[in-house]
């Protein structure tokens, strides 16, 4: 039997949602981005726009509901301009909410802002073809 080539093409699909310090609670889970259903994730990265002073650290998670840190584990994000790389897993999303984790290094931070710039394809949506 012959390989059938699959001719549909789709563009690549960009998400991003600005986090504030007062969005978030230290060790507790935040849902930031609804991802669809047979979403994969490529690339992203988190983006620091204003630096976060706790104490020690500041440093974020990236996962989703089943795996708190399938993207990204203890991301520095406490200097302003840090970037840090997600980690594509290849895995399937089923269309569970992409959910952050900021774990502070102490003390009472009054600032801190990041970007998380995600993305991704839908297996077997099509938008066009080059058949």
């Amino acid at each position: 039997m012959a390989l059938v080539k699959d001719f549909n093409r789709q563009c690549i699909q960009h998400a991003s949602v600005n986090i504030n310090l007062a969005d978030v609670v230290s060790n507790v889970a935040l849902e930031v981005m609804d991802m669809p259903p047979n979403s994969v994730i490529l690339s992203g990265q988190l983006i620091t726009t204003e630096a976060w002073n706790s104490t020690t650290s500041d440093v974020l998670d990236v996962g989703d509901a089943t795996t708190a840190t399938r993207y990204l584990t203890d991301g520095n994000i406490r200097a302003l301009g840090a970037r840090v790389a997600l980690v594509p897993t290849g895995f399937t999303g089923t269309g569970e909410p992409l959910k952050v984790v900021w774990t502070s290094g102490g003390g009472i931070p009054t600032t801190g802002k990041v970007r998380l710039e995600v993305q991704y394809y839908i297996i077997g949506r099509a938008e066009t073809t080059i058949g």
